[in-house]
């Protein structure tokens, strides 16, 4: 492999472009794409959120034409959500109504017996449309020989590349100069370029935009194309410069400059148009209008003879592209969501709360992650079990050192930074059986790592003829036997959380401060309403998956923990609620807890629908009994709860257990596919419904946030976390080629921290088919922006909102839809882009 050489001296000390405005231009360009964490801590981002200081519908069409993506699902998939009745035919006949002006508009005459609703509506339903969707064009030749190079300068396993400790510009640009196929490209005078490269990456930048005489107002159009070009690698690139820990990004220093300079250089030197991505066939609008007049046994002349105003209303429909059509369609989706919704809300706020009785058996406080509802419906029907909903990290702000990794885990929302390192050590007594099964997996992950060696490398085939029979046996069982196989490699290896745990406190200094365990363990009260006077049991309930061999495994875990499973939060905020200490500070501010309350933690596994208890030795045996009767009734939840989830499936419950463990299984869960709504309030709003995994529920009691504090939090932080799990899988479903991952089988993983689609490529970005459609290609997902119901006075919402810029961005451009819903006359207002709208829903 070449040796990066010294970069030579820039010979451009005049380049027309003050340094300070290029550099302030590239950091704006950069905001273009998302950024893109590793596999291995992977959540959800809105793809487009450096678009929403635009109206959504005009972030949709700059994102287009940058990207070269769709801006809507094609119609044939729509109608297809249509005929299965997941979009109500009612909610879009209003919504196509609504797009003609109103009723008068979309009904008055055009010619006999012919209106601009009836055309609307056979565009939507009827004519013919295209069914096959276009592929997502290869890389250019120069971007494919980039990736490549990208590839091999971030690998976290392989031997580094020479002069990688230079930073990514410094040593690809050396590499670069030396690819034989880069220099075949090389059109024109351009190697000079290559050759005499600048060591400053502005530098070069600024070069290539002169030499390509881009004017001072194209410029920043030209800094995002460069992103665009590899949008994946430039999400990746973002995620290091903008989120990750110095020590992750130590060994292989690059900055957005880097890359930008990089694609420059490359698409300059092989004469390719970094400007334009794919575009968009035009649509023709005349070829539309024949067919509509086809349609209706019009003749082809027929509207010559209509007035101007019907031939008016007649180009409008005409002129619809399928993009329009399509999101008239979503339109008509979201509107089926708060039609269903809205009027249910109403309802349960005119109940009256039923007076508060006898205790219940159990209280459950589970993640607001919509895979918890069918469990919450489960376990509520098993007797006197009372649940709420809370961000599955229960406001802890920790990084935890477990003991069997290098790297602490931040177990927190990626909008916050931990403020506790929190370590991971036995149970007391546990010492000894700890040290075996920390000892027994590093011998696995050793294991694992000979394995991994067989992959590449000249000492693979030494390494596979010592291991490869003993890897064939465990793959062949893991195929025909893979549950057995799964319970004796845990049999084998053992199970950590039998025996360690993580401890806010030490001998010498407690990790988290006495005052700041008081305080987060308030705001949990605050946040969820849940009482003083609790049940006798108690159960925080985190959540995570259980998979075999899917890169993706860490989007189903609990994103409000970084990607990972919510069970440590858990433990450490029931262990902080038991703790006497935290108790008189929580009675100081007037939050006396009940005495014989006990606090558990617990966490949900959300492909096999199995709740587990932690720290069972912690219950005292006044409330074994109590323990008992919720284990028999968690057993039963979880049954009905995988039964439920598997008709959605179209699979036998005991399929997706096998599905669990089995390491060719593509589809293990639908994980927040089919997420619709954010709601916040009582749980009394939410129980009698079957939202059928569609929903965050947030518990919230306004009547106890006097200041709005509580709902101030709710709305800025778990909601936000919300619309971007939505968004990306709106826009994974939209254009699952561009914003997604396609389809699972043709992935690689490269570098261990991202996937490629064959062998090597852009790095995807979002969530594989498999998550998203079923197997014949019809969406599960139906893509639709997230509703965020409140129960909240009016006005409280509204001073929230404009309080907030980033909160009023995703209001007043469409980003999320608002209903609110009066807790004193009960009546749903819909938030109609800066003004309240109170509807009947």
């Amino acid at each position: 492999m070449s040796t990066i050489t010294a970069a030579a001296p820039s010979p451009f000390s005049s380049i027309g472009l003050a340094r300070a405005g290029l550099e302030a231009q590239l950091a704006l360009a950069a905001q273009t794409v998302a950024p893109l964490w590793p596999l291995d801590s992977a959540i959800a981002v809105n793809p487009l959120s450096g678009f929403e200081d635009l109206p959504f519908e005009s972030a949709l069409e700059q994102a287009a034409r940058l990207f070269g993506a769709r801006t809507s699902l094609p119609l044939a998939q729509w109608r297809a959500l249509l005929a299965e009745g997941r979009i109500d035919e009612v909610a879009l006949r209003k919504t196509a109504v609504a797009a003609l002006g109103g009723l008068d508009q979309a009904f008055a005459q055009l010619g006999p017996d012919l209106n601009a609703y009836d055309l609307l509506l056979a565009r939507l339903t009827t004519l013919p449309v295209a069914t096959d969707v276009a592929p997502r064009p290869p890389l250019s030749p120069a971007m494919a020989i980039l990736a490549r190079w990208l590839a091999v300068f971030f690998d976290r396993a392989a031997p580094p590349l020479a002069g990688r400790s230079f930073g990514l510009w410094r040593c690809l640009s050396g590499l670069l100069r030396n690819d034989t196929a880069l220099r075949a490209l090389a059109t024109g005078d351009r190697l000079a370029l290559l050759d005499a490269a600048p060591a400053d990456p502005f530098d070069l930048l600024a070069e290539v935009l002169d030499a390509q005489a881009v004017p001072p107002v194209r410029r920043l159009d030209q800094l995002r194309a460069l992103f665009t070009r590899l949008p994946g690698w430039s999400a990746h690139v973002r995620w290091r410069t903008d989120h990750a820990e110095p020590a992750q990004t130590a060994k292989a220093p690059a900055t957005m400059a880097d890359l930008a300079a990089l694609v420059a250089l490359a698409s300059h030197v092989a004469g390719e148009d970094v400007a334009v991505a794919t575009p968009a066939p035009a649509h023709d609008g005349e070829a539309v209008t024949q067919a509509l007049l086809a349609h209706f046994q019009l003749s082809p002349d027929a509207a010559a003879q209509w007035s101007d105003e019907a031939r008016s209303r007649l180009a409008l429909v005409a002129g619809l592209d399928e993009g329009r059509l399509g999101l008239l369609f979503q339109q008509a989706a979201e509107a089926s969501v708060i039609a269903q919704t809205g009027p249910a809300l109403e309802r349960a706020s005119r109940a009256a709360a039923t007076p508060a009785s006898a205790r219940t058996d159990a209280q459950l406080v589970f993640c607001i992650d919509v895979r918890s509802e069918p469990m919450r419906r489960a376990i509520e029907a098993q007797g006197a079990f009372e649940t709420f909903g809370y961000a599955g990290f229960f406001g802890l702000p920790v990084a935890i050192q477990p003991i069997l990794s290098a790297a602490p885990r931040k177990q927190l929302p990626v909008l916050l930074s931990p403020a506790h390192h929190v370590c991971e050590a036995p149970l007391p007594g546990r010492t000894a059986q700890a040290d075996s099964i920390v000892a027994r997996r590093a011998c696995a992950h050793d294991a694992q790592g000979m394995l991994d060696a067989t992959k590449s490398g000249a000492t693979g085939f030494a390494t596979a003829e010592a291991v490869g029979p003993l890897a064939a046996v465990a793959l062949l069982a893991r195929t025909l036997a893979p549950r057995l196989s799964d319970r004796l490699a845990r049999m084998v290896l053992g199970e950590p959380d039998e025996v360690l745990a993580p401890h806010a406190s030490n001998d010498d200094e407690p990790s988290i401060p006495l005052a700041d365990k008081v305080r987060y363990a308030r705001s949990m009260f605050a946040l969820t309403g849940l009482p003083a006077r609790a049940a006798r049991l108690v159960v925080l309930v985190g959540h995570g998956g259980h998979t075999t061999n899917n890169a993706f495994a860490a989007s189903l875990d609990c994103g409000a923990c970084g990607g990972h499973p919510g069970g440590p939060n858990a433990r450490l905020m029931a262990g902080m609620l038991n703790d006497p200490a935290v108790r008189e500070g929580l009675a100081e501010q007037g939050l006396a807890l009940s005495p014989d309350t006990v606090f558990l933690a617990a966490q949900h596994d959300t492909t096999r629908d199995a709740v587990t208890v932690f720290d069972r030795h912690m219950v005292p045996a006044s409330h074994r009994e109590d323990l008992a009767r919720l284990d028999e009734a968690l057993a039963i939840a979880g049954h009905k709860a995988l039964a439920e989830r598997a008709q959605r499936h179209d699979r036998a419950p005991d399929d997706l257990l096998t599905g669990a463990a089995h390491w060719g299984e593509v589809r293990p869960e639908w994980g927040l596919s089919g997420n619709a709504a954010f709601i916040v309030g009582p749980r009394r709003l939410t129980a009698a419904l079957d939202l059928e995994g569609g929903a965050f529920l947030h518990s919230y009691d306004w009547e106890q946030d006097k200041d709005g504090s509580a709902l101030t939090a709710i709305l800025t932080a778990p909601m936000v976390v919300a619309q971007w799990i939505n968004c990306q899988y709106l826009f994974s479903t939209i254009d699952n080629a561009v914003f997604g991952a396609g389809d699972k089988i043709t992935q690689n993983v490269v570098g261990g921290f991202g996937v490629v689609q064959g062998a090597g490529g852009d790095l995807c970005t979002g969530l594989p088919r498999q998550s998203l459609f079923r197997d014949d290609g019809t969406p599960y997902h139906v893509p639709r922006r997230l509703t965020v119901f409140v129960q909240s006075p009016l006005r409280r919402v509204e001073e929230i909102v404009f309080a907030h810029d980033g909160l009023s961005q995703l209001v007043e451009n469409g980003w999320i839809n608002l209903v609110v819903i009066d807790p004193w006359k009960h009546r749903a207002h819909h938030w109609q882009r800066a003004r309240w709208v109170p509807r009947v829903c």
